[in-house]
């Protein structure tokens, strides 16, 4: 019995308290009506009292997009809330307030022409419904608050890139009204809120800062003072993306370059395989790289260390061009010198002419093979060898040759194993001398640049408010 009377209140509890929910809309709704009577939707709420009406604006962040920086662009999520006084609507009825959720309704109240100056996509969600809402006080206090998704334009400053820091604004002015009609001011408790643990795609937010702005337009027919806001975000670029993206394979590339310093400088082929194949991979990294960025025309902090990339891999290939060069030229001047040319020191050299014509150990000459270029029928010269015997034929055993002086004979190819032998230090100790160059002056000119913006702003990142 008491479970079933219990059950009875209940239900009667939410017919009363859906029956007061719609009689508080309908409420609502017929005194905007009474309110709305004789209502100039075209005139804004102060004019006349002649002075503007100040509209105090708040944003609330709920996602922050990456920065697109082929587009110079980003993409914010946010709550647009405008707050303003209307005295035409006060009430004196005892609800402080009602709200309207039907958009053909808010048709009928005078907002503020707001706009975003810097926008380049916009749209107000729908689902489930127009996520918009208005809502008058007593007092004739507004409030009108939207949930909107826009794409703005950003300038990037790439000279630094991917050390760079970033600011990008959202930029909130009058349309159509100018400062004698309509103010902007940010709100002074939180102008700007976002969640704590917001997070951009490869970037830091460090800072934010509101400030507000007139747009001067001195010519063509929109003459006249616009008031608007600006909120600026300091954004700091990660560095993890890009090393491990960008650095890390350049380097090893490089690295690679370097072994055809170890191999053979008769290995043709293989050398100038190696070569071309690290060349063209670098290549096309840069190209890649590159289809992330806008076409500036300043060098930015990645091309330094791509051109740098660039000269240790093609100079790699030039070494062994010089060192081919060289092999080549001993291997021609050692086949067979006497048909081409006769050196210094084999004509008439002191060293020579100690023992000019080798003995056996009994002291007889042995057998000589003289080559020599004698002139054929054909008018082209081809060798012929001639045979000087021994006084002695029967022991042919010939003395062992004199070891040729440090210095005597063709030293072409000492000199290309030389130039390889020295370019296993060169080229590291170079690549070495750029890096401990490169990295410190842009890591540090990074975080000086981000600890000077945060001195001027103060370092404030909004924090969370919940609700719309």
């Amino acid at each position: 019995m008491r479970r079933a009377i219990g059950l009875h209140l209940r239900l009667l509890l939410c017919i009363v308290q859906q029956l007061w929910c719609h009689s508080s809309v309908a409420m609502g709704h017929q005194l905007f009506y009474n309110l709305s009577q004789g209502y100039d939707v075209n005139d804004w709420p102060t004019v006349y009292q002649n002075k503007p009406t100040v509209v105090v604006v708040q944003m609330h962040f709920n996602t922050f997009g990456s920065l697109n920086a082929a587009n110079m662009d980003f993409k914010i999520d946010m709550f647009l809330r405008q707050r303003w006084n209307d005295p035409r609507l006060a009430h004196s009825s005892s609800k402080d307030s009602f709200t309207l959720l039907d958009p053909d309704l808010h048709k009928k109240i005078w907002k503020p022409d707001s706009f975003f100056e810097n926008v380049k996509e916009a749209h107000i969600h729908q689902v489930t419904m127009p996520n918009m809402l208005l809502r008058i006080y007593r007092s004739g206090d507004i409030l009108y608050s939207l949930r909107v998704t826009l794409k703005l334009s950003c300038h990037l400053d790439l000279e630094m890139y991917p050390f760079d820091n970033q600011e990008c604004n959202v930029r909130l002015a009058s349309y159509a009204n100018t400062d004698d009609v309509v103010q902007y001011r940010w709100a002074d408790t939180v102008p700007i809120a976002m969640p704590e643990d917001i997070e951009i795609a490869q970037f830091d937010l460090t800072s934010n800062k509101t400030t507000q702005h007139t747009s001067v337009y001195e010519t063509g027919l929109l003459l006249g003072n616009y008031s608007g806001l600006t909120a600026s975000f300091t954004l700091r670029r990660q560095n993890g993306y890009h090393v491990l993206q960008s650095y890390v394979p350049t380097f090893m590339i490089v690295a690679i370059s370097w072994v055809s310093f170890w191999i053979d400088p008769n290995a043709v082929p293989g050398r100038i395989t190696l070569g071309v194949t690290t060349l063209l991979t670098l290549t096309t990294l840069a190209t890649g790289i590159r289809q992330t960025l806008p076409p500036v025309s300043y060098v930015k902090a990645i091309d330094v260390w791509i051109g740098m990339c660039m000269v240790m891999v093609f100079g790699a290939l030039l070494e062994f061009t010089l060192v081919n060069y060289l092999a080549n030229k001993k291997m021609i001047n050692s086949r067979l010198p006497g048909l081409i040319k006769i050196p210094k020191f084999f004509a008439g050299s002191p060293e020579q002419d100690e023992d000019p014509v080798p003995e056996k150990k009994d002291g007889n000459p042995i057998e000589l093979i003289s080559v020599q270029r004698v002139a054929g029928d054909d008018d082209t010269d081809s060798p012929t060898v001639q045979y000087y015997p021994s006084q002695n034929n029967n022991n042919r055993t010939p003395k062992a040759p004199k070891p040729k002086k440090q210095g005597e004979g063709p030293t072409y190819f000492f000199y290309a194993l030389v130039l390889d032998r020295f370019s296993r230090l060169l080229f590291p100790v170079v690549f070495l001398i750029f890096n401990l160059a490169y990295w410190p002056i842009y890591v540090y000119m990074q975080y000086s640049l981000n600890a000077l913006i945060l001195h001027n702003t103060g370092g404030s990142i909004g924090p969370s408010i919940a609700g719309r």
